[in-house]
């Protein structure tokens, strides 16, 4: 394999690490949203 190869590889690779790691660090705001809204839907319905 040629020398630009291997660096193109591993360029790839630690792109793709770093992308995976911050998605998986953030936090989960639309979840979040999601369920407390949920929660005052059926609050509201409760009473």
């Amino acid at each position: 394999m040629s020398t630009l190869a291997v660096i193109l590889s591993v360029w790839a690779m630690l792109a793709t690490c770093a992308a995976l790691f911050i998605r998986g660090a953030s936090p989960r705001l639309e979840r979040a949203t999601v369920s407390a809204e949920r929660r005052s839907v059926q609050v509201s319905a409760a009473e």
